[in-house]
């Protein structure tokens, strides 16, 4: 019975795609061409998956491949000896794994009617782990020579995990994300590119085009949505069927500003009969209208209308009842996205995008992107101006830009997408929302303000001091709850408002290891999970923030925030539906604004290395002359200067410590209001790591700081960038005023009812 609807699902994918509208004139980017037609059944309770596929592979390299190579994903669920279990020590997102796994087995894999079952392979090429069977490999009965194309069929079985990460099932819910056996990247004498799934890494693969039909219970009907968008759903034999193209017919006809066909590079989907369903159009007009100095300022910096390839779109909103009413905050959120990545790096090309917000209990399903289609994540009692789920809308919508339609390879270099787009989450996420307002939370709900300082204790000493903690003995006699937290931390005495801004934000997570790795590395070889989300998400970040102020310091003159726009437009138009490599973004960056940027790349995006700079100031007035001077006559003459004439002498030291060599500003500001600027060099700074200035006349210098537009914010420690002649009592004072009622109210706390 199976096998007939299988076959008969393949029969209607064939009739779709013979139907489908002529193409446009247009042309369709470098790199492979892959052709998908899926079908696939699910049963519970297990959620039980049997598929079978037909993927037409394009050879559009410069060498031939006897091999075919695939990623099966669902296996780094399987086992605790997995690649991605190993290396996540067993916990994905919090949750450790001890049932409810997920697998995937090949069953057949045919060219034509040759069965290659039995050169089926798994691969290990990162580490050799002979228990990690997240990639195989089969041999093809010919060669696939450049130009020339083969067709693969695959049938296979698998099981959704329980959403741990990504992917996977909660009751009802599901999110299949990396769910059919999928063919790696073939990349010519650098032959296949298929990295086995790390806990760090996320994916690699070819542009193409996708018709799938999904076979799920009954209860599914008219709640299913995936990758571009559903085509047809219908109800047979107590079975809902759905019929899914991505892109859409429309898209795929359709030539974008570029005068490139559209495509995209995964298909996932979701289904949940719970789903509240809400659809609202993202309209360019309106938002051009929103903000115009944004729309002027990219006019001004690219030289041309901004908007150009924007469209207005579809956004699909899927949020369950207990969020029902949050939904046009999803809405509103994926709107700020489509706006602003669509005016800096080039309008969406879509008809459509679906945003998903994942059922209760599984919230390791947030967070994720894939093409046309991503999962966001919220809470309940939040409000929009603190950012959430705001803040995690727009970065899961940018997506759809950074890798989406730039695909680079994430395994290698994930800092291209997530740094790139962590970057301009940040940008978009301030301008559309304002800050974050600061909040505590207790129990469900949140409250405004933040603590100035950590609570005391907590250690074993003061735990066992306050006989909470004994070797024979834990005692309890007031257990932690929202509600007891409120009572010991009395917010209104001890907290203090709070404004945050995102950009800000990502570079306090900068400073929590901003040098100990090069930025361009293997996702899975840096040293720990946090050297991967630094280095990956802020850090990049950071050099891109920082680009605009190296640009302005070494060509004075020049608007560095809009060469830095042409730059990364240019790149991201460039490779629009290609695969870059770092090399292919130093290159077009630079050229795109016209300034050779080679060196600041080759340091900061190469180089395991931070940069600090510091300044001190050594101000007085001259000594009051004293004693005797010798003319040429001979005769000695006392000095008659009064104490009110001798001038201000000042040295001024700059320093630098780390690995970097960036030019930056110099300002020095005086009591008459003027002031000075002096650019330190990357030649002076190679030379000496140290710059002393001397000042000498009868101005006082009142403030001198290095970057004093505060443009680096690679500079790990910005405490020590500016010195002041004056300074400010009052300050200190109410930090310390605050942190002493904090801990007097805990302590106090503590000694009571709550010790």
């Amino acid at each position: 019975m199976l096998h007939l609807a299988g076959r008969r699902a393949r029969l209607l994918l064939l009739v779709l795609a013979a139907s489908a509208p002529p193409t446009s004139a247009g042309t369709e980017r470098g790199g492979n061409r892959l052709e998908y037609r899926i079908h696939a059944r699910v049963d519970d309770p297990t959620k039980h998956v049997t598929g079978s596929l037909d993927v037409r592979f394009e050879n559009r390299t410069d060498a031939a491949t006897r091999e075919a190579w695939f990623h099966l994903y669902l296996n780094a669920f399987s086992n605790t000896r997995s690649t991605h279990l190993v290396e996540s020590k067993g916990s994905l997102r919090g949750t450790t794994i001890a049932s409810e796994w997920g697998w995937q087995r090949v069953t057949s894999l045919r060219v034509g009617e040759r069965e290659l079952l039995g050169t089926l392979r798994f691969r290990q090429p990162d580490d050799d782990n002979a228990d990690d069977r997240s990639v195989f490999s089969v041999d093809l009965p010919e060669s696939v020579a450049p130009g020339q194309a083969v067709e693969l069929h695959v049938e296979w079985e698998s099981e959704l995990p329980r959403v741990r990460r990504r992917t996977g099932f909660k009751d009802d819910f599901i999110l299949a994300a990396q769910w059919f056996p999928k063919l790696g990247v073939f990349e010519g004498e650098r032959g296949w590119n298929c990295h086995q799934f790390h806990a760090w890494t996320e994916f690699y693969s070819d542009y193409g085009t996708y018709d799938v039909v999904l076979d799920l219970p009954e209860r599914y009907a008219g709640k299913v949505f995936g990758s571009g968008i559903v085509e047809s759903s219908e109800l047979r034999d107590g079975r809902a069927l759905t019929t899914l193209a991505a892109p859409s017919r429309a898209d795929r006809a359709r030539v974008d500003h570029t005068g490139h066909l559209a495509v995209l590079h995964d298909f996932a989907w979701t289904a949940d009969p719970r789903y509240e369903v809400h659809r609202e159009t993202f309209r360019v007009g309106e938002w051009l209208a929103r903000f115009p100095d944004e729309v002027d300022f990219a006019r001004r910096a690219l030289g041309k209308e901004p908007d150009t390839g924007m469209r207005d779109v579809v956004v699909n909103v899927l949020i369950h009842p207990e969020r029902d009413e949050q939904w046009r905050r999803h809405f509103e959120a994926t709107s700020a996205s489509l706006f602003f990545y669509g005016l800096w790096w080039g309008g969406y090309p879509y008809e459509q995008v679906t945003v998903i917000d994942p059922a209760w209990g599984a919230g390791a399903a947030g967070g994720m992107e894939y093409p046309t289609l991503f999962t966001a994540g919220t809470q309940l009692f939040t409000t929009p101006d603190m950012h959430s789920p705001e803040s995690v809308t727009i970065h899961e919508c940018g997506h759809q830009f950074w890798y989406g339609l730039v695909g680079n390879n994430e395994f290698e270099s994930a800092w291209l997408d997530e740094g790139f787009n962590t970057f301009t989450t940040s940008e978009a996420l301030v301008r559309a929302f304002g800050k974050a307002r600061g909040t505590t939370q207790y129990a469900e709900f949140f409250l405004d303000g933040t603590s100035y300082t950590s609570a005391p204790g907590g250690d074993a000493w003061s735990e066992a001091f306050s006989a909470r903690t004994l070797p024979w003995l834990e005692w309890h006699p007031v257990r932690s709850s929202g509600f007891v937290d409120l009572w010991r931390d009395q917010p209104a005495l001890t907290f203090a408002p709070q404004l945050d801004d995102p950009r800000w934000n990502d570079r306090t997570r900068f400073l929590l290891d901003p040098d100990r790795d090069a930025l361009d590395t293997h996702a899975w070889l840096y040293a720990d999970s946090l050297g991967y989300r630094v280095n990956a998400y802020n850090k990049p970040a950071m050099m891109l923030r920082s680009l605009p102020a190296a640009i302005a310091t070494e060509w004075p003159g020049v608007d560095g925030w809009q060469r830095f726009l042409r730059g990364m437009r240019t790149y991201s138009e460039r490779y629009r539906f290609e695969h870059p490599t770092p090399d292919d973004f130093f290159a077009t960056f630079s050229e795109g604004a016209s300034l050779d940027l080679s060196w600041y790349f080759a340091q900061v995006a190469r180089e395991a290395g931070s940069i600090d700079w510091r300044i001190a100031v050594d101000q007085r007035r001259e000594p009051a002359a004293a004693g005797m001077r010798v003319e040429a006559t001979g005769e000695p003459l006392a000095f008659e200067r009064s104490d009110d004439e001798a001038p201000w002498t000042s040295e001024i030291i700059v320093s630098r410590r780390g690995a970097y060599e960036l030019p930056v500003l110099v300002r020095l500001a005086y009591d008459d209001g003027s002031h000075e600027d002096i650019v330190w060099s990357r030649k002076q700074q190679n030379e000496l790591a140290w710059l002393k200035l001397q000042r000498k006349g009868a101005r006082k210098l009142v403030s001198a700081a290095v970057d004093p537009e505060r443009g680096y914010t690679l500079d790990v420690d910005r405490s020590n960038n500016a010195w002041y002649d004056a300074t400010d009592p009052v300050a200190p004072a109410r930090w310390f005023e605050r942190a002493f009622a904090r801990f007097a109210s805990v302590l106090h706390w503590q000694a009571g009812i709550g010790g």
